[in-house]
């Protein structure tokens, strides 16, 4: 069952998305895509960008991705259009729902791709097995999701602080993982995948020169006081109006900083299917 979606999809969080590549989002993907006739299925797609990037590398074969969100697949098709991509298709779909989409088959596809998704649902464990199931024999499932407990920052900040212990107790209150990316190996394993079949690696995005505390820090802070996640954090008695500004203006002062640093880790995993 999926939560809420924590962050919603104002601007600010949109921005964050539409940034992500291959490269930059999937790094421990590379090695798997050297066949340009691949199937790919991109679960939880956003805005697209990752997709249409994937597609675009495999330009004999074919890249299908789902969002619950209606407005973000739109926003994903115009992507893909601009892009010039067409191997690529869209729809609006849940993966817990995935018989009701014309296309999906099970054992259907080389590769299932989920980034930053499985943080956000209540039962990680039954959207990976489903996953699993859409992979052929001989394909893939991989996933990565970040470990916010780990993210780290110089210098130290006490309004950082509490965005993080905020942003934690917000999201354990949807019953979501904020944390899940240092355990997708376990979940793997529970979902049924021998250990010698689970490849588990740690990837890093880092913010550090000016343009990049600026697009980082610029858009927490406005996260913090635009999107859903404002709401969702006064809806849950966990921060008040003030608060939520006290944090925003600790994210404009880091932005600040000329010796600013960010650090945002993620757990990846590849799953062999057999």
């Amino acid at each position: 069952m999926s939560t809420p979606y924590l962050h919603g999809h104002h601007a600010s969080v949109l921005r964050s998305h539409s940034w992500r590549t291959v490269e930059n989002s999937c790094p421990h993907l590379l090695p798997y895509l050297s066949n340009p006739s691949l199937k790919i299925l991109d679960v939880g797609c956003g805005p697209g960008t990752i997709t249409v990037d994937l597609a675009a590398r495999v330009p004999q074969g074919f890249v299908y991705a789902i969002d619950p969100s209606a407005d973000v697949i739109e926003k994903a098709r115009k992507h893909a259009e601009e892009r010039g991509v067409t191997n690529v298709r869209f729809e609006v779909g849940d993966i817990f729902a995935w018989e009701k989409l014309h296309g999906l088959e099970e054992a259907g596809f080389d590769i299932v791709h989920a980034h930053q998704v499985l943080q956000h649902l209540q039962d990680p464990l039954g959207a990976m097995m489903e996953m699993k199931r859409l992979a052929k024999p001989g394909g893939i499932l991989a996933v990565r999701d970040w470990n916010v407990n780990a993210m780290d920052w110089y210098p130290e900040h006490a309004g950082i602080q509490k965005w993080k212990d905020l942003y934690i107790k917000v999201a354990l209150g949807l019953q979501a993982h904020p944390s899940i990316g240092k355990k997708l190996h376990a979940v793997a394993l529970r979902a049924g995948f021998p250990r010698s079949d689970i490849e588990a690696s740690v990837a890093a995005w880092t913010f550090s020169t000016p343009e990049e505390r600026q697009f980082w820090c610029g858009l927490w802070a406005d996260r913090t006081v635009k999107s859903d996640y404002r709401q969702r954090a006064l809806d849950s008695g966990h921060a008040t109006e003030q608060q939520l500004e006290e944090i925003a203006t600790a994210w404009r002062e880091m932005e600040q900083k000329e010796d600013g640093w960010f650090a945002v880790i993620h757990g990846q995993i590849i799953c062999h299917v057999r």
